[in-house]
Protein backbone atom coordinates (compact mmCIF):
# COMPACT_ATOMS: atom_id res chain seq x y z
CA UNK A 1 0.00 0.00 0.00
CA UNK A 2 2.75 2.28 0.65
CA UNK A 3 4.08 2.17 -2.72
CA UNK A 4 0.32 3.84 -4.16
CA UNK A 5 1.94 7.13 -2.46
CA UNK A 6 4.22 7.71 -5.40
CA UNK A 7 1.56 7.19 -8.00
CA UNK A 8 -0.83 10.22 -6.38
CA UNK A 9 -0.92 13.44 -8.61
CA UNK A 10 -0.34 16.23 -6.37
CA UNK A 11 -0.31 19.25 -8.95
CA UNK A 12 1.91 22.49 -7.37
CA UNK A 13 0.82 25.96 -8.07
CA UNK A 14 2.74 27.92 -5.20
CA UNK A 15 5.93 27.36 -4.30
CA UNK A 16 4.40 27.12 -0.53
CA UNK A 17 1.92 24.17 -0.39
CA UNK A 18 -0.07 23.83 2.77
CA UNK A 19 -0.59 20.51 4.64
CA UNK A 20 -4.08 21.15 4.25
CA UNK A 21 -3.70 21.00 0.35
CA UNK A 22 -1.21 17.90 0.62
CA UNK A 23 -3.48 15.73 2.95
CA UNK A 24 -6.75 16.64 0.44
CA UNK A 25 -4.61 14.70 -2.18
CA UNK A 26 -4.27 11.37 -0.18
CA UNK A 27 -7.42 9.10 -0.87
CA UNK A 28 -9.21 7.51 1.85
CA UNK A 29 -7.82 3.85 0.38
CA UNK A 30 -4.14 5.11 0.70
CA UNK A 31 -1.83 5.29 3.65
CA UNK A 32 -0.60 8.18 5.09
CA UNK A 33 3.54 9.06 5.00
CA UNK A 34 5.38 7.96 8.10
CA UNK A 35 5.49 12.24 8.68
CA UNK A 36 0.99 12.68 8.67
CA UNK A 37 1.11 9.28 11.16
CA UNK A 38 3.52 10.56 13.28
CA UNK A 39 0.94 13.77 13.22
CA UNK A 40 -1.60 11.79 13.47
CA UNK A 41 -0.10 9.70 16.73
CA UNK A 42 0.54 13.23 18.29
CA UNK A 43 -2.52 14.89 17.64
CA UNK A 44 -4.78 11.68 18.96
CA UNK A 45 -2.92 11.18 21.91
CA UNK A 46 -3.47 14.72 23.00
CA UNK A 47 -6.88 14.75 22.62
CA UNK A 48 -7.19 11.78 24.30
CA UNK A 49 -5.73 12.53 27.10
CA UNK A 50 -7.92 15.58 27.38
CA UNK A 51 -11.30 14.49 26.56
CA UNK A 52 -11.04 10.15 27.27
CA UNK A 53 -8.43 10.94 30.44
CA UNK A 54 -10.54 13.73 31.66
CA UNK A 55 -13.99 12.49 31.27
CA UNK A 56 -13.05 9.23 32.25
CA UNK A 57 -12.31 10.45 35.87
CA UNK A 58 -14.96 12.27 36.40
CA UNK A 59 -17.13 9.73 35.57
CA UNK A 60 -15.53 7.84 38.49
CA UNK A 61 -16.98 10.51 40.44
CA UNK A 62 -20.44 10.97 39.02
CA UNK A 63 -21.41 7.57 39.12
CA UNK A 64 -20.10 7.36 42.93
CA UNK A 65 -22.02 10.71 43.24
CA UNK A 66 -25.48 9.06 41.55
CA UNK A 67 -24.90 5.77 44.07
CA UNK A 68 -23.76 6.65 47.07
CA UNK A 69 -27.44 6.60 49.00
CA UNK A 70 -27.36 3.08 48.81
CA UNK A 71 -24.02 3.43 50.87
CA UNK A 72 -25.75 5.95 53.06
CA UNK A 73 -29.02 3.73 53.73
CA UNK A 74 -27.06 1.71 55.84
CA UNK A 75 -23.90 2.99 57.25
CA UNK A 76 -23.60 3.59 61.22
CA UNK A 77 -27.31 2.14 61.56
CA UNK A 78 -25.82 0.44 65.01
CA UNK A 79 -25.31 3.77 66.38
CA UNK A 80 -28.44 4.92 66.15
CA UNK A 81 -27.48 7.66 63.55
CA UNK A 82 -28.80 6.40 60.54
CA UNK A 83 -29.86 8.67 57.48
CA UNK A 84 -33.75 7.27 57.64
CA UNK A 85 -33.82 7.84 61.88
CA UNK A 86 -32.27 11.02 61.60
CA UNK A 87 -34.45 12.73 58.94
CA UNK A 88 -37.18 10.67 59.95
CA UNK A 89 -38.35 8.91 56.68
CA UNK A 90 -41.28 6.12 56.27
CA UNK A 91 -40.28 3.70 53.79
CA UNK A 92 -42.43 5.12 51.30
CA UNK A 93 -40.84 8.54 51.62
CA UNK A 94 -37.26 6.50 51.72
CA UNK A 95 -38.52 5.35 48.25
CA UNK A 96 -39.48 8.34 47.04
CA UNK A 97 -35.75 9.80 47.61
CA UNK A 98 -34.31 6.94 45.53
CA UNK A 99 -37.27 7.34 42.53
CA UNK A 100 -37.12 11.32 42.24
CA UNK A 101 -33.74 11.25 41.08
CA UNK A 102 -34.39 9.06 37.98
CA UNK A 103 -37.22 11.92 37.50
CA UNK A 104 -35.28 14.79 36.83
CA UNK A 105 -32.67 12.54 35.08
CA UNK A 106 -36.10 11.40 32.31
CA UNK A 107 -36.96 15.07 32.07
CA UNK A 108 -33.39 17.02 31.65
CA UNK A 109 -31.53 14.52 29.99
CA UNK A 110 -33.26 15.56 26.62
CA UNK A 111 -32.68 19.68 27.28
CA UNK A 112 -29.76 19.18 29.34
CA UNK A 113 -27.95 17.71 25.78
CA UNK A 114 -29.65 20.01 23.50
CA UNK A 115 -27.76 23.00 25.40
CA UNK A 116 -24.39 21.56 24.14
CA UNK A 117 -25.56 23.46 20.75
CA UNK A 118 -26.02 26.98 22.46
CA UNK A 119 -23.30 26.74 24.70
CA UNK A 120 -19.63 25.69 24.40
CA UNK A 121 -18.71 22.19 25.36
CA UNK A 122 -16.16 23.70 28.33
CA UNK A 123 -18.16 26.18 29.82
CA UNK A 124 -21.86 23.49 29.66
CA UNK A 125 -19.34 20.77 31.03
CA UNK A 126 -18.27 22.90 34.07
CA UNK A 127 -21.93 24.20 35.06
CA UNK A 128 -23.11 20.13 35.02
CA UNK A 129 -19.95 18.79 37.19
CA UNK A 130 -20.22 21.83 39.80
CA UNK A 131 -23.96 21.53 39.82
CA UNK A 132 -23.85 18.04 40.82
CA UNK A 133 -20.82 18.57 43.14
CA UNK A 134 -22.63 21.30 45.04
CA UNK A 135 -25.97 19.22 45.01
CA UNK A 136 -24.31 15.91 46.36
CA UNK A 137 -22.52 17.93 49.06
CA UNK A 138 -26.13 19.74 50.11
CA UNK A 139 -27.08 16.11 50.84
CA UNK A 140 -25.04 16.31 53.85
CA UNK A 141 -27.88 19.43 55.24
CA UNK A 142 -30.67 17.86 54.66
CA UNK A 143 -32.74 17.80 57.86
CA UNK A 144 -36.31 15.98 56.89
CA UNK A 145 -37.98 14.44 54.08
CA UNK A 146 -38.62 18.12 51.85
CA UNK A 147 -34.60 19.05 51.71
CA UNK A 148 -33.28 15.22 50.77
CA UNK A 149 -36.04 15.21 47.96
CA UNK A 150 -35.03 18.89 46.49
CA UNK A 151 -31.28 17.85 46.44
CA UNK A 152 -31.90 14.20 44.77
CA UNK A 153 -33.87 16.05 42.00
CA UNK A 154 -30.92 18.63 41.52
CA UNK A 155 -28.49 15.90 41.65
CA UNK A 156 -30.37 14.33 39.00
CA UNK A 157 -31.06 17.47 36.94
CA UNK A 158 -27.08 18.11 36.08
CA UNK A 159 -25.85 14.50 35.99
CA UNK A 160 -28.33 14.02 33.42
CA UNK A 161 -26.69 16.10 30.50
CA UNK A 162 -22.85 14.87 31.44
CA UNK A 163 -23.13 10.69 29.57
CA UNK A 164 -25.07 12.02 26.36
CA UNK A 165 -23.21 15.47 26.32
CA UNK A 166 -19.75 13.70 26.22
CA UNK A 167 -20.32 11.76 23.62
CA UNK A 168 -22.14 14.45 21.58
CA UNK A 169 -18.55 16.19 22.33
CA UNK A 170 -16.40 13.71 21.34
CA UNK A 171 -17.46 13.81 17.85
CA UNK A 172 -16.36 16.81 16.96
CA UNK A 173 -12.96 14.92 17.50
CA UNK A 174 -13.43 11.13 16.22
CA UNK A 175 -14.51 9.84 13.40
CA UNK A 176 -17.48 7.28 13.74
CA UNK A 177 -15.06 4.26 13.39
CA UNK A 178 -12.19 5.63 16.25
CA UNK A 179 -15.94 6.06 18.94
CA UNK A 180 -16.41 2.66 20.20
CA UNK A 181 -13.42 2.27 21.70
CA UNK A 182 -13.31 5.94 23.20
CA UNK A 183 -16.72 4.72 24.58
CA UNK A 184 -15.62 1.80 25.51
CA UNK A 185 -12.70 3.16 27.83
CA UNK A 186 -14.84 6.04 29.32
CA UNK A 187 -17.42 3.77 30.49
CA UNK A 188 -14.81 0.71 31.89
CA UNK A 189 -13.45 2.80 33.63
CA UNK A 190 -16.45 3.95 35.27
CA UNK A 191 -16.99 1.17 36.88
CA UNK A 192 -14.04 1.66 38.98
CA UNK A 193 -16.58 3.10 41.39
CA UNK A 194 -18.11 0.66 43.17
CA UNK A 195 -14.29 0.11 44.55
CA UNK A 196 -14.19 3.21 45.27
CA UNK A 197 -17.52 4.07 47.01
CA UNK A 198 -17.43 1.35 49.27
CA UNK A 199 -13.82 1.71 50.43
CA UNK A 200 -14.84 4.93 51.17
CA UNK A 201 -17.92 4.43 52.26
CA UNK A 202 -16.44 1.77 55.01
CA UNK A 203 -13.76 4.58 55.85
CA UNK A 204 -16.14 7.30 56.61
CA UNK A 205 -18.50 4.95 58.58
CA UNK A 206 -15.78 5.28 61.41
CA UNK A 207 -16.32 9.13 61.61
CA UNK A 208 -19.49 9.21 62.31
CA UNK A 209 -19.80 11.67 65.17
CA UNK A 210 -16.88 13.44 64.02
CA UNK A 211 -17.34 17.06 64.61
CA UNK A 212 -20.91 16.23 65.39
CA UNK A 213 -21.62 14.89 62.13
CA UNK A 214 -23.00 11.74 61.45
CA UNK A 215 -21.82 8.92 59.36
CA UNK A 216 -23.74 9.18 56.59
CA UNK A 217 -23.36 13.72 56.21
CA UNK A 218 -19.59 12.81 56.25
CA UNK A 219 -20.28 10.07 53.30
CA UNK A 220 -21.95 12.76 50.79
CA UNK A 221 -19.50 15.72 51.85
CA UNK A 222 -16.76 14.11 51.13
CA UNK A 223 -17.94 11.70 48.11
CA UNK A 224 -19.34 15.30 46.46
CA UNK A 225 -15.99 17.28 46.87
CA UNK A 226 -13.92 15.99 44.38
CA UNK A 227 -16.65 16.79 41.69
CA UNK A 228 -16.53 20.84 42.64
CA UNK A 229 -12.71 20.46 42.07
CA UNK A 230 -12.88 18.71 38.80
CA UNK A 231 -15.28 21.01 37.51
CA UNK A 232 -12.77 23.78 37.41
CA UNK A 233 -11.02 21.24 35.17
CA UNK A 234 -13.39 21.67 32.41
CA UNK A 235 -12.81 25.32 31.56
CA UNK A 236 -9.57 23.91 30.41
CA UNK A 237 -11.13 21.24 27.92
CA UNK A 238 -10.71 21.78 24.15
CA UNK A 239 -13.93 22.62 22.56
CA UNK A 240 -13.27 22.30 19.33
CA UNK A 241 -10.90 21.09 16.78
CA UNK A 242 -10.81 24.59 14.75
CA UNK A 243 -10.54 26.68 18.16
CA UNK A 244 -7.87 23.97 20.39
CA UNK A 245 -5.26 25.88 22.31
CA UNK A 246 -3.74 22.99 22.92
CA UNK A 247 -3.10 22.04 18.94
CA UNK A 248 -0.31 23.91 16.62
CA UNK A 249 -1.59 25.23 13.32
CA UNK A 250 -0.33 22.71 11.85
CA UNK A 251 -2.33 19.97 13.70
CA UNK A 252 -5.44 21.97 13.92
CA UNK A 253 -5.47 21.97 10.03
CA UNK A 254 -4.57 18.60 10.04
CA UNK A 255 -7.16 17.15 12.41
CA UNK A 256 -10.06 18.87 10.67
CA UNK A 257 -8.86 17.10 7.15
CA UNK A 258 -9.09 13.63 8.86
CA UNK A 259 -12.63 14.21 10.08
CA UNK A 260 -15.49 13.17 8.29
CA UNK A 261 -17.57 15.90 6.30
CA UNK A 262 -20.57 15.10 7.95
CA UNK A 263 -18.61 15.15 11.62
CA UNK A 264 -21.02 18.42 13.51
CA UNK A 265 -18.63 21.58 13.81
CA UNK A 266 -18.30 24.74 16.39
CA UNK A 267 -19.17 26.62 13.49
CA UNK A 268 -22.75 25.91 13.21
CA UNK A 269 -25.23 27.13 14.98
CA UNK A 270 -28.69 26.00 13.42
CA UNK A 271 -31.20 23.63 14.86
CA UNK A 272 -31.20 19.87 12.61
CA UNK A 273 -34.60 19.30 12.77
CA UNK A 274 -34.43 16.54 10.06
CA UNK A 275 -31.79 14.55 11.68
CA UNK A 276 -34.74 14.51 14.60
CA UNK A 277 -37.27 13.27 12.57
CA UNK A 278 -35.00 10.53 11.13
CA UNK A 279 -34.46 8.99 14.73
CA UNK A 280 -38.10 9.82 15.54
CA UNK A 281 -38.69 7.02 12.38
CA UNK A 282 -35.62 4.60 12.75
CA UNK A 283 -37.16 1.53 14.85
CA UNK A 284 -33.54 1.09 15.83
CA UNK A 285 -34.28 3.64 18.52
CA UNK A 286 -37.23 2.34 20.21
CA UNK A 287 -35.07 -0.85 20.08
CA UNK A 288 -32.35 -0.06 22.20
CA UNK A 289 -35.01 2.57 24.30
CA UNK A 290 -37.06 -0.55 25.31
CA UNK A 291 -33.38 -2.50 26.05
CA UNK A 292 -32.43 0.22 28.25
CA UNK A 293 -35.41 0.23 30.32
CA UNK A 294 -35.79 -3.49 30.95
CA UNK A 295 -32.19 -2.80 31.58
CA UNK A 296 -32.52 -0.27 34.37
CA UNK A 297 -35.01 -1.65 35.88
CA UNK A 298 -33.18 -4.51 36.56
CA UNK A 299 -29.24 -3.41 37.12
CA UNK A 300 -30.34 -0.22 38.50
CA UNK A 301 -33.00 -1.54 40.61
CA UNK A 302 -30.42 -4.42 42.40
CA UNK A 303 -27.66 -2.13 42.68
CA UNK A 304 -29.94 0.71 44.68
CA UNK A 305 -30.55 -1.93 47.35
CA UNK A 306 -27.83 -4.50 47.60
CA UNK A 307 -25.79 -2.69 50.47
CA UNK A 308 -29.19 -3.45 52.24
CA UNK A 309 -29.87 -6.42 50.90
CA UNK A 310 -26.47 -8.05 52.28
CA UNK A 311 -26.87 -6.30 55.91
CA UNK A 312 -29.92 -7.35 56.35
CA UNK A 313 -29.05 -11.17 55.93
CA UNK A 314 -28.09 -10.72 59.44
CA UNK A 315 -24.68 -12.09 59.95
CA UNK A 316 -22.29 -9.08 58.97
CA UNK A 317 -21.90 -5.54 60.53
CA UNK A 318 -22.96 -2.07 58.16
CA UNK A 319 -19.47 -1.45 57.86
CA UNK A 320 -18.35 -4.62 56.55
CA UNK A 321 -21.39 -5.11 54.55
CA UNK A 322 -20.21 -2.02 52.79
CA UNK A 323 -17.01 -3.70 51.64
CA UNK A 324 -19.10 -7.33 50.63
CA UNK A 325 -20.51 -5.01 48.44
CA UNK A 326 -18.00 -4.18 46.07
CA UNK A 327 -16.99 -7.87 45.05
CA UNK A 328 -20.78 -7.83 44.01
CA UNK A 329 -21.00 -4.93 42.49
CA UNK A 330 -18.63 -6.20 39.86
CA UNK A 331 -20.40 -9.29 39.52
CA UNK A 332 -23.29 -7.28 38.57
CA UNK A 333 -24.30 -6.90 34.46
CA UNK A 334 -24.05 -3.23 33.92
Amino acid sequence: MASNISKVDIHVDDAAVSGHDIGAGITADQELPDADSNLERTVMRKIDLWLVGFYSLVYVFRVIDSSNYSNAAIINLENGTGIKKQLGLSPSQWAWTLSIFSYSYMIFEPSNTLAMKVFSPSRWMFVLILGWGISACSSAAAQDFAGMMCVRFAIGLAEAGFYPAVLYHMAFWYKPIEMPQRIAIFYSLGQLSPAVSGLLAYAIGFMDGLGGLAGWRWLFLIEGLPAIILSAGALWLPDYPETARMLTDEERDFLQDRLEKTAPSGKRGHWDFESLKRLIKDPTFYTFSLYWICHGIGGFGVGTALPTVIYELGFTTTSNSQLMNIALDYCRCE
